[in-house]
């Protein structure tokens, strides 16, 4: 886990750091309005491609909580960078508890990805409502980041279980699937890299020539792909989605550079239904043209 501290080097801008965890960025280095200021910006990976993403799923008309799952990323950017830009207790909480209820929003995607539309599931979305009420409330009365990182261990674990499940049951992207993956797991590497070996890491940052010196940012680093496969987990679960309803899906870039599944309003059954309207007209010429002979 991170160094459980208060104190920062040097007191800046927002005054002495009142958060139960102190990363392994030297505080107020870079300038005095930002504690953590590569551990700020880094953020942008999770405010955004978000907020383009939940903008062309409401263009799209992709069903609302993938919206809503866009949109929890973008919470989560906003308060990791109030969080690390300030070190106050206040921020950190809006950084770690929308973290756990935007798990949940994507645990309920992935678990209604087969449902049939307007189906709402209140059993599961009352059990993930109290599921984050109560590790709320366990968090704010036992204050402890362990807590926090147990109740989002669980609840990321949950979601990998039920995204494979759906993976082999549907049929789902590949390529979506392991990017998302991939980024998530290279990530969680770097952030234990940096809790555990935080001592070692700042004398390689010390000793390592300046402009590269921001690479062994590892937390920031942990940012960054950390989104990156948010991201592409949203996209596997809109893609898995469309194709359980039938829909043709594809992945092109937005504007060049942002990645975005697609839907096709066309069934994926579309060479059939011609087939079918053609023969059935031309069993009705031909009936018809009998009963006339017939007369």
């Amino acid at each position: 886990m991170a160094p459980i501290s208060t104190s920062g080097n040097d007191e800046g801008f927002w005054g002495e750091a009142t958060s139960t965890i102190d990363w392994c960025e030297e505080n107020y280095v870079v300038t005095s309005y930002l504690a953590e200021f590569w551990n700020t910006i880094s953020n942008w990976a999770f405010l955004i491609p978000p907020f383009f993403g939940a903008v062309l799923t409401w263009e799209y008309k992709i069903e609302r909580r993938y919206t809503l799952a866009f949109v929890s990323l973008l919470v989560v950017g906003i308060g990791s960078l109030c969080f690390h830009a300030t070190l106050l207790y206040e921020m950190q909480l809006l950084d770690e508890l929308p973290m756990i209820y935007g798990t949940c929003v994507l645990i309920f995607c992935i678990c209604h990805c087969s449902h049939r539309p307007r189906d709402h599931n209140q059993t599961l979305t009352l059990c993930l409502i109290v599921c984050c009420a109560m590790i709320t409330l366990v968090y704010l009365t036992v204050v402890n980041p362990l807590i926090f990182q147990w109740a989002y261990g669980i609840l990321v674990a949950t979601l990998v279980v039920k995204t494979s499940m759906a993976f082999r049951k549907h049929k789902g992207s590949k390529k979506l699937l392991s990017i998302s993956l991939a980024s998530y797991a290279i990530g969680f590497m770097f952030w234990n890299i940096d809790n555990n070996f935080c001592p070692s890491v700042r004398e390689i940052r010390n000793v390592t020539f300046a402009p590269i010196r921001p690479f062994t940012q590892l937390h920031a680093i942990w940012h960054t792909l950390a989104a990156i496969g948010s991201y592409y987990h949203v996209l596997f679960s809109i893609d898995i989605r469309l194709r359980c309803l039938g829909r043709v899906t594809h992945i092109k870039l937005c504007h060049g550079w942002l990645p975005f599944v697609y839907p096709s309003w066309e069934s994926s059954e579309k060479d059939v239904l011609p087939t079918v309207t053609h023969s059935a007209t031309i069993f009705l010429l031909l009936f018809g043209l009998i009963i006339k002979v017939l007369k």
